[in-house]
């Protein structure tokens, strides 16, 4: 996710209010912090990046926790 957002010149706050989830849950999601992710969160959180298919967000999440 957090290649997502710098792609769309945005931060987690951003993501949030555009989204109307909480901060702490966006935090949670970026930071591969849940092990569940709510349905509904992620799909604000495509409609707010503007991705039609779920796998480029997962994708993402995957691609960072190789990453470190």
């Amino acid at each position: 996710m957090k290649i997502l957002l710098a792609e769309r010149d945005m931060n987690q706050k951003d993501l949030a209010d555009k989204t109307g989830l909480t901060t702490r849950l966006i935090s949670e999601i970026a930071n591969n912090k849940v092990k569940m992710y709510p349905k509904e969160a992620l799909e604000k959180i495509m409609v707010a990046l503007e991705i039609k298919d779920l796998s480029e967000l997962l994708k993402s999440v995957k691609d960072e926790e190789t990453d470190n």
